[in-house]
């Protein structure tokens, strides 16, 4: 009785000293120079400029107020400003040490993001976002000639993490999700072949791509000003990303009343209609499109 007595004592010996250590590690945690550390990492691997605010270290979890991402230096003619903003991120102990997987999440613009990978073999990447304001998005202030709102949730799956690491150009994956209330404004018609065109309102937006150097849409549906669905390829220029080539393939009908705010192009738009619906073929580079040819009905 006397020995389990000195063994428990012992051990409750052994559990303080070890929380005093690690309180004391907390009170003189580096936060800052692993900050600095891990943001000149990923900024040299992604070519993406990292910011990282000091690194909380808590008895359960590591935490930071705030991450940003910049422009990148390879995007010739974007201006220098965070694109993404990522707030009250945290890292749980518990999933590291139960199954050996990294889990963050945090706030991002009004929503919520949520990140996974294994810690000992990050091949794998799982990425989801939740109800995050389009309009709060410094990225999509950037898309020339439109102003855009809506609630953006999606997931994605990225199955090459090593390779991204080791300098490969674009993530390989998937990406799925939906766009709720969304608006679309076009501020000048140059966007447009010099149409001024009224405001786009979708109740929802559905869509399913496949990532690579060669991006395929393999379904966007839409439902609201326009109705129908959206499918083609994006191929990823990795030099001069303006310059990627798009060939998309548009069928939509127009509701009741956004046709009645179109009506002056009912002639021009007659020459892509298969009866009501609007179908057509866009190719062209980001920073310019070829006149839009109508697919065979």
């Amino acid at each position: 009785m006397r020995l389990i007595k000195r063994i428990v004592l012992l051990l409750a010996g052994l559990a303080l000293v070890l929380v005093l250590a690690f309180w004391g590690f907390m009170q003189n945690f580096p936060g800052k120079s692993i900050a600095d550390a891990a943001s000149v990492r990923l900024s040299s691997q992604t070519g993406i400029p990292f910011e990282i605010e000091d690194l909380e270290l808590g008895w359960s979890k590591l935490s930071t107020p705030e991450i940003a991402m910049s422009t990148p230096k390879w995007l010739a003619g974007i201006p220098d400003l965070r694109l993404l903003i990522l707030e009250n991120v945290e890292v749980p102990f518990a999933s590291i040490i139960t199954s050996g997987e990294a889990r963050m999440r945090g706030q991002l613009h009004d929503g919520t993001m949520r990140l996974s990978t294994e810690l000992f073999n990050p091949e794998l990447l799982d990425l989801s976002l939740d109800r995050v304001k389009l309009e709060r998005i410094p990225l999509f202030a950037l898309v020339p000639y439109a102003f855009i709102s809506g609630s953006l949730s999606m997931s994605a799956h990225i199955n090459n993490i090593r390779a991204l690491q080791q300098q490969a150009p674009f993530p390989s994956g998937s990406l799925s999700g939906n766009l709720h209330n969304t608006r679309i404004r076009i501020s000048e018609g140059a966007a447009l072949l010099d149409l001024q065109f009224p405001e786009l309102n979708f109740s929802e937006i559905l869509f399913e791509l496949e990532l690579g150097p060669i991006i395929s849409i393999k379904k966007m549906q839409l439902k609201g000003s326009l109705e129908g669905n959206v499918d083609g390829t994006i191929r990823l220029n990795e030099n001069q990303p303006n310059l990627s080539l798009i060939d998309l393939n548009f069928r939509l009908t127009p509701s009741s009343l956004f046709k009645k705010e179109i009506s002056r192009y009912s002639t021009f738009l007659s020459s892509f209609q298969c009866g009501e619906t609007i179908n057509i073929n866009l190719k062209g580079t980001f920073n310019r499109f070829s006149f839009p040819t109508r697919n065979q009905c």
